[in-house]
């Protein structure tokens, strides 16, 4: 698998929310993909930040004194208003050797990772996941 790119394993996911999407599609987008963490892109598809699981729940508990039913409070809290922009996800980029990429996101303990074009233009491309190196082997 050495000579296996990161490239070879982009798919097009889901897996990321848009600034101005709401909590209540992160809270959806987790529990349907069974992730922790989510990846926020603006409307251009730039790599803006990851928004943690534990966050949104540090967040309702704070804040949870908001007006009327929980799903219309998550409906009106914007994901822009709680994501810290210096938070990003581990990335990857296609040229990545992809036994690196599954490495460190082993150990990272992560399910999947975003990949963008360059270190400069983090315009994202696809996700990758760990579970593709195991189907992958399984081919071989």
């Amino acid at each position: 698998m050495s000579k296996t790119m990161v490239a070879d394993f982009v798919s097009n996911s889901s897996l990321y929310v848009y600034e101005n999407d709401d909590l209540l599609k992160v809270i959806e987008h987790m529990k349907k993909f069974n992730i922790d963490n989510i990846s926020v892109v603006s409307e251009d598809f730039l790599l803006v930040s990851q928004l943690k699981r534990e966050n949104v729940k540090e967040y309702i508990k704070k804040n949870f004194f908001v007006f009327g039913n929980i799903f219309d409070s998550l409906k009106n809290i914007k994901v822009k208003d709680i994501i810290n922009k210096s938070t990003m996800p581990l990335v990857f980029y296609p040229e990545t050797q992809a036994e690196h990429a599954f490495s460190v996101m082993k150990y990272l303990n992560n399910k999947y990772a975003p990949v963008v074009k360059t270190p400069l233009d983090k315009k994202v491309i696809g996700f990758i996941w760990l579970n593709d190196k195991y189907k992958q082997a399984k081919k071989a």
